[in-house]
């Protein structure tokens, strides 16, 4: 039920703004030329025409209570991002609703509200086959060290059970030639694994000695050996769960040009780097194997993920860096009065509870 009314309340707010773009607004000396661009889940031009998202929502309320005229551009170009901050510097544009991260470089040329969203950069990647998944196991279960403890008991397998042979052949268990030789091997291999059917013994004191060093001998080999596989199936989890962006650095990564991600990138050395006009065109690069990996904002990279078909195959890793604080940006020179009301306006709103029901709806988690 609260969904339900919020998402009217969103729909709501989408007539007006849409009304108002589209219509012939006289531009004054008080109107603020808000440059927009289609970002879900904070700025999303839908099929109607209208526009909704959080950034929106937050316009509609703030835009009321300072009663501003305002007039919407739309950046619909193949670089939205980098034509809005342009624009921003050059004073062609007041504001942007869209969320900015806010860094020390844009904040020479850009002014900023207070902070309303806070949120982390991540990555994705392609999900692996079920190939890939039976092939990474086994190169975790086949190594070096794994395949050196193989050969080892193999080995001592052979070792222990020719030995038990030579001092028990005259056994019936042990006959001579062939089959005692087999027989015997068959033994060290149920004696190793504590298997110990009964059916092969030996009878001898030295036999008897021989099989007792061997039982020793055995549970050392076999501890070995499940530790050994044991130790390497919690390194690649605890790998997994601890992974650090500088491992990256000498793989394919992508990213949207212009963006915060792509300057803390540049500024860590990823040498590998492309970067992409929007999130859609390289998620697109991304899906065609043309690049390992796509670091983006969490928000926008989980709402494409999630709700776009066309990124089945792409799944978001269990990486989080370089925590972001995004804000709306406006051009250096803006009334003072103006910044100020904007980012009480922000704060109060923030502070309710109908703030919270519009990021549980668009899935957004607050920090």
């Amino acid at each position: 039920m609260i969904r339900f009314f919020l998402a009217i309340s969103v729909l709501l707010i989408n007539f007006p703004l849409a009304a108002q773009n589209e219509a012939e607004v006289p531009v004054t000396i008080d109107t603020l030329k808000i440059g927009i661009y289609d970002s879900p889940p904070f700025v999303h031009f839908n099929e109607n025409g209208g526009l909704e998202g959080v950034s929106v929502w937050l316009w509609e309320r703030l835009n009321g209570e300072i009663d501003q005229p305002f007039k919407l551009l739309k950046y619909e170009g193949d670089h939205p991002l980098y034509d809005i901050l342009n624009d921003l510097e050059k004073g062609a544009i007041d504001f942007t609703i869209n969320p900015l991260t806010i860094t020390s470089e844009r904040h020479k040329y850009l002014d900023y509200t207070v902070p309303f969203y806070v949120g982390d950069l991540t990555l994705a990647k392609q999900t692996e086959t079920s190939y890939e998944s039976v092939v990474e196991f086994l190169h975790i279960f086949f190594n070096k060290n794994i395949l050196f403890l193989t050969l080892i008991m193999v080995a001592s397998v052979f070792a222990f059970g020719l030995v038990i042979w030579l001092v028990e052949k005259k056994n019936l268990h042990f006959e001579r030639g062939w089959r005692g030789l087999l027989s015997s091997f068959w033994w060290s291999a149920v004696t190793m694994t504590t298997v110990g059917y009964g059916d092969k013994v030996p009878i001898s004191s030295l036999g008897r000695l021989i099989a007792f060093i061997w039982m020793l001998f055995s549970l050392v080999i076999i501890g070995l050996y499940t530790a050994t596989i044991t130790s390497n199936l919690t390194v690649k989890k605890l790998t997994n769960d601890n992974l650090q962006i500088e491992n990256f650095r000498q793989l394919e990564v992508g990213t949207v040009e212009a963006s915060a991600t792509s300057t803390y990138l540049n500024r860590n050395f990823f040498n590998k780097l492309t970067t992409y006009p929007d999130l859609k065109i390289g998620l697109e690069a991304l899906n065609k194997g043309e690049i390992d990996y796509f670091a983006y904002d969490e928000p926008w990279l989980a709402h494409q993920l999630y709700t776009n078909p066309k990124y089945a195959d792409l799944e978001i890793m269990p990486i989080r860096f370089n925590l972001q604080l995004y804000s709306m940006g406006m051009r250096k020179g803006l009334k003072p009065e103006l910044k100020e009301n904007l980012s009480e306006r922000l704060l109060f709103l923030m502070e309710g509870r109908e703030w919270q029901m519009l990021l549980e709806n668009y899935n957004l988690k607050e920090y």
